[in-house]
């Protein structure tokens, strides 16, 4: 079922924004140019907190003294749920 749309808005950006917006959403794939702004500015940031939190884990682990073997295999489960996080965002 597709949503009525009824309000129209009117942006204008400068020509410097314009190709920054154009670049943003070829590397995104979106489609077109409404459905590329209407995702980023209603959708909620996907990813950012999470990128954050895994970031933050992967730092306490690095600081610990002695790095156990066990250590790093939860180091690399969090480098790969890190990787994945980044993919995610990026196909955004």
């Amino acid at each position: 079922m597709s949503l009525l749309r009824e309000k129209h808005v009117k942006v204008r950006f400068s020509q410097e924004e314009f190709s920054l917006l154009e670049t943003l959403r070829r590397t995104a794939g979106s489609e077109s140019r409404s459905v590329f702004i209407r995702r980023r500015a209603l959708e909620p940031e996907i990813g950012t907190q999470a990128i954050a939190d895994l970031v933050g884990q992967v730092g306490v682990t690095l600081n610990t003294e002695d790095i156990a073997p066990k250590q790093l295999d939860h180091l690399a489960l969090l480098l790969g749920e890190l990787t994945l996080e980044l993919r995610r965002v990026k196909k955004s």
